[in-house]
């Protein structure tokens, strides 16, 4: 027999078998009599049964749907059993993987953890620094997030979601002659390099030599505090975010024309998206973020 039922007609058996009377089945499921009439006699062609026969005392089912009915409420069961996950932070006890740079980890890593940790105690957590391999990871669907800097290179199946926003600015010691933007192009820069984000080019740089700024980096490093080792004892100078100075630093702003914005976004899998555990990784990002 081959079968095609609508789970609505599937309904209408189940609500028959357990009223007997057309009307009283139209009326629990909102129809009319004619509805449901009509309902009944395309299920009686598709099953091959008259399914109920009508007496004086309502309509009885046959032996038909006497012995399948366990099978028609099966159906229902299985159907109000397909629903979206719901995640309770304070009993998940899976696996929570997270991807970022070391300035990201060593300015927000510990707000991150306890933020994570007072509502999913039980998780086991995984901070894990960004690498040359991460962006593969994530387009070929290892489950974790990322959070790193907006990246136009990125495929579609990888989903980007704003999570804060800053501004570029540069740093030198507090100590160091330089006190404009301008003045800087004399002096060396020391760059902070990303294995597998920035290994080829720059964003910030290629944006300033576009508006005239040319330097030349002459040295790159993927260590935080060398590079604020490195500024404190010499000349150079740094780039960073607005609010990420290291101590003994001080900032000096781009112009206000020559502003450059940087959105912090947490990337995942466009399909693990709206999952209900990234989506609470994402409200606690955004919190941890806005708490500077």
């Amino acid at each position: 027999m081959d079968i095609n039922l609508d789970i609505q007609n599937i309904l209408v058996i189940k609500r028959m078998y357990e009223l007997r009377n057309v009307g009283l089945v139209a009326e629990s499921l909102g129809k009319t009599s004619g509805a449901i009439s009509k309902n009944l006699s395309k299920l009686k062609l598709q099953l091959d049964d008259p399914l109920f026969i009508q007496t004086k005392h309502g309509f009885e089912p046959t032996t038909f749907v006497e012995n399948n009915i366990d099978n028609f409420e099966q159906i229902l069961s299985s159907v109000e059993a397909i629903k979206h996950q719901v995640f309770l932070p304070e009993s998940y006890q899976g696996d929570i993987k997270i991807y970022a740079n070391t300035l990201f980890w060593e300015r927000y890593g510990s707000k991150l953890y306890f933020a994570l940790s007072q509502e999913a105690p039980h998780a086991h957590y995984s901070f894990v620094r960004w690498g040359t391999n991460v962006k593969n990871r994530l387009i070929d669907g290892e489950d974790a997030v990322a959070v790193h800097y907006f990246d136009e290179g990125l495929p579609q199946s990888i989903s980007q979601k704003e999570i804060g926003k800053g501004k570029a600015v540069f740093f030198v010691r507090n100590d160091h002659e330089a006190q404009t933007f301008e003045s800087l192009v004399n002096y060396p820069i020391i760059l902070f390099k990303t294995p597998g984000w920035n290994d080829n080019k720059y964003p910030i740089i290629d944006r300033l030599r576009s508006v005239g700024f040319n330097v030349t980096p002459k040295v790159e490093v993927d260590h935080p505090a060398m590079i604020h080792d490195v500024v404190l004892k010499s000349d150079y100078f740094g780039i960073t975010l607005d609010g990420s100075v290291p101590e003994g630093c001080r900032s000096i702003n781009l112009p206000e024309k020559l502003t450059i914005g940087v959105s912090y976004v947490m990337s995942c899998r466009r399909s693990q998206k709206d999952a209900p555990v990234n989506q609470w990784l994402l409200k606690i990002l955004k919190s941890v973020l806005q708490n500077k």
